[in-house]
């Protein structure tokens, strides 16, 4: 069902999933915000199968930096 060689997503986590399920292969997932969660799951098989990449870029304001230092302590 891929169809797309590029997913620019500001949605997160929820979307991750069926991003991925659209990128062709060899395409490129761009996560540039998120409005829900900030931790997934990732199916590393489908990685492999699609050689995909994935890049992210944020900007946050105070707020939204200490919402993301909190997922990633709870991340180790």
């Amino acid at each position: 069902m891929a169809c797309v060689d590029v997913v620019l997503d500001c949605v997160g986590a929820a979307y991750l999933q069926r991003n991925l399920v659209y990128l062709n292969v060899d395409g490129r997932l761009f996560i540039i915000g998120s409005i829900t969660e900030f931790v997934a799951e990732l199916n590393i098989a489908a990685m492999f199968e699609k050689r995909f990449s994935i890049q992210g870029k944020v900007t946050f304001s105070k707020r939204r930096n200490g919402l993301l230092k909190k997922a990633y302590d709870g991340c180790s």
